[in-house]
């Protein structure tokens, strides 16, 4: 183990991923038991409402490996509201998150590791997502409309890891994806140090994403403007 390894809980966020999450969970658990630089680990798993064998395959992999653990939402609640249950939850010195359809493989960890030890909270951007043209358009349009109402860099993707204590300073109060630039912009306003890196997701295992879609974007258009409206 080397010296400068962390404690570190993974927080995966899941709706209706039953057949995505053996393959993420096999991986990420090999990862994080052979990684010189994590001494310790856990990974929370929040079921958003599902309504599939999410919940049950998190519970089979829980009864070989107990250092995976359930959080559960009654109903569908929003990635925001998810990841604030599972940052909550988060026992560990540091806390990181993966989306549960394995886009973002273990090893994009090995960016942000080597770079804790000196910084508050390690950030990341897509350097190519190789999306479709509709959904590159979205995307491209939500950052220019996020960076025009909070006056910050909006581009950040959900993958970033960072001091647990942040988690107790900094309250998140959107309930979409909107949640993954309003917490580390909340961070760097208080001065957090950072580090930047930059990466290539891979595409889904399986189903399509749920965050393009008309009432999603109007909803996440609204939460912007809250934010504006409160100073971030």
């Amino acid at each position: 183990m080397q010296p400068d390894s962390v404690s570190l809980s993974v927080v995966i966020m899941a709706y209706n991923e039953e057949k995505n999450l053996p393959a993420l969970l096999e991986a990420l658990c090999t990862y994080l038991e052979g990684h010189g630089r994590v001494r310790e680990w856990e990974v929370v798993v929040v079921d958003d409402g599902s309504s599939d064998g999410t919940a049950g395959a998190v519970k089979q992999w829980s009864r070989k490996e107990p250092r995976v653990r359930l959080e559960r939402h009654p109903a569908n609640r929003g990635m925001g509201a998810a990841i604030k249950t599972g940052y909550l939850a988060a026992r560990c010195e540091y806390v990181t998150q993966l989306p549960a359809d394995f886009q973002v493989p273990p090893e994009t960890f090995d960016l942000f590791l080597p770079h804790v030890p000196e910084n508050d909270i390690v950030l990341s951007v897509y350097s190519d997502r190789g999306e479709k043209p509709t959904r590159r358009f979205l995307a491209s349009g939500y950052r220019l409309i996020a960076r025009l109402l909070l006056g910050q860099r909006a581009d950040y993707t959900g993958t970033m890891m960072f001091r647990r204590v942040f988690v107790d300073r900094v309250e998140i109060t959107t309930d979409s994806f909107v949640a993954n630039l309003e917490f580390p912009l909340k961070v760097l306003n208080q001065g957090a140090t950072s580090h930047l890196v930059s990466f290539v997701p891979q595409a889904r295992l399986s189903g399509e994403s749920k965050v393009a879609n008309g009432r999603r974007i109007l909803f996440v258009f609204k939460e912007l403007l809250a934010l504006r409206r409160r100073g971030l």
